[in-house]
């Protein structure tokens, strides 16, 4: 998860890895849950972003065309399937804006920077006595798709669904630009440089951990660890010293 959240914000692999790899060793530190920790790196990452942009515009992509808090909106719900609770909690704002944000950022993507050829997600041309209402800033289409709809809301769509020619295609056409987003989002590839991108990321992690929670060490780790202790390393040298001193007086005598 970090690793793609990391490529989306920085889009270079090296750099994401060397930012995510420092955040989380980090972050790692503040004894959260794992979940909790990919919330706080991601902040972290979003607002360093933010405040220094990375040069982006040499990638040949339109998803690296769209701000960093954009790139990270469409990876946190299409490849990551975070609620809006959560992305809310990691940007810090309110709940309700990630809704209208993330269909702008949609838009924006599909129909400005991809220039895709697809019908235009809107509602009905004229509601029927019992069709939902269509909020063109954030459509009750976008939440079902997202899963973040309460269930009786739920229920009454699938069942509304099953009898409006109408609301069917303006899920369709939603649908339609869903699914092409959410494959043209190019940090979602697999390959062994990206694998030991992740596990050179997960060294982040561990160094945290193993700082704040050494019981976790191994005894080889926890040796070593000892060892690279420059006092340590101080302390055993005058031991060898004296050892030796000692050694050389009793084999004379």
């Amino acid at each position: 998860s970090l690793t793609r959240i990391s490529r989306s914000l920085w889009g270079d692999l090296h750099r994401s890895v060397e930012i995510s790899e420092d955040t989380l060793s980090s972050v790692s530190l503040l004894n959260l849950s794992t979940e909790r920790t990919l919330e706080r790196a991601s902040t972290v990452m979003v607002e360093r972003a933010e405040k220094n942009p990375p040069a982006l515009l040499k990638l040949n992509h339109p998803f690296f065309r769209l701000a960093p808090i954009e790139r990270f909106l469409l990876t946190t719900l299409h490849l990551e399937k975070w609620n809006y609770a959560r992305i809310a909690r990691t940007l810090g704002i309110e709940e309700s804006l990630i809704e209208t944000w993330a269909w702008a950022t949609r838009l924006k993507y599909g129909f400005q920077e991809l220039g895709l050829k697809l019908g235009y997600p809107h509602g009905p041309a004229s509601l029927g006595p019992v069709c939902p209402e269509f909020n063109s800033s954030n459509p009750w289409t976008q939440r079902m798709l997202d899963d973040q709809l309460g269930k009786r809301e739920r229920m009454f769509l699938q069942n509304h669904l099953m009898g409006c020619d109408r609301c069917r295609k303006a899920l369709d056409q939603t649908q339609k630009l869903f699914y092409k987003i959410e494959s043209l989002i190019p940090v979602q590839d697999q390959s062994p440089e990206l694998d030991a991108a992740t596990n050179q990321i997960l060294l982040g992690w561990n160094r945290g951990q193993t700082i704040r929670r050494p019981i976790y060490l191994t005894p080889k780790q926890s040796f070593t660890s000892f060892l690279a202790e420059p006092k340590v390393q101080i302390a055993f040298g005058l031991l060898v010293f004296i050892c030796l001193v000692w050694i050389t007086k009793n084999v004379r005598n």
